[in-house]
């Protein structure tokens, strides 16, 4: 009788924690880890007080566990395209890997909102940020500017690598920033075709360049 107890223990546990990541992921997006009280994010969850200090320890503990799931995601999305990708001809796999790119930023619209909020400051949750985050794509990004030709057309108008990964990344900000998008445009941002239409382009615009040098050798 006590393994089935403990089964279902676990799966409350599981459960609770994940209300409150989820929970967390919203307002720490909407509102940034300052402004954000683990009481408001067991309000939102639905769950008893201090629950985020007894599964978590703390709310920095906790910030890391949020964010932890909600870059993971992103990762687990793009594991299987870069590896899908890998004998792909440079420049189609730049636009590959930059239309995945932009599907998972929409799925997850939090990641871009939370990159910019706290890409202004100089504390240790951009430095996490960085380090489990950001570094890891920026080298993909470095590795894909290498590959795809970037280097040699230099001084003909082409972007640093410091200057193509801001420009993939801000090709996402729309999500971020769904409302505006939304009362500009008049459109739904999350729209599936929008969302095709909008990475398709993107990887077209981003690679132009690239396409472009290759016609006049």
């Amino acid at each position: 009788m006590s393994e089935p107890a403990t089964q279902t223990n676990l799966s409350k546990a599981a459960l609770t924690q994940e209300k409150l990541l989820s929970a967390g992921i919203h307002l720490f997006s909407q509102q940034g880890f300052e402004a954000t009280s683990t009481r408001q994010v067991q309000q939102l969850a639905g769950v008893q007080r201090n629950l985020i200090t007894y599964h978590f320890g703390s709310k920095e503990a906790f910030w890391k566990a949020c964010m932890g799931q909600l870059f993971g995601r992103i990762s687990n999305s793009m594991q299987p395209a870069i590896a899908q990708s890998v004998d792909i001809e440079p420049v189609e796999r730049i636009r590959f890997l930059i239309r995945r790119f932009i599907r998972a930023s929409a799925a997850h619209h939090e990641s871009t909102r939370i990159m910019f909020d706290e890409g202004r400051s100089g504390n240790w949750r951009l430095e996490w940020l960085i380090a489990h985050y950001a570094k890891p794509f920026f080298d993909l990004v470095c590795d894909l500017y290498a590959d795809g030709g970037y280097k040699d057309t230099r001084g003909e108008g082409t972007l640093t690598e410091i200057q193509l990964y801001y420009l993939v990344v801000g090709s996402a900000a729309g999500y971020a920033m769904g409302a505006e998008y939304q009362q500009l445009s008049g459109s739904d941002p999350f729209d599936e075709k929008l969302i095709d239409q909008h990475a398709n382009a993107m990887a077209e615009i981003i690679t132009q360049n690239l396409t472009r040098g290759s016609e006049r050798k």
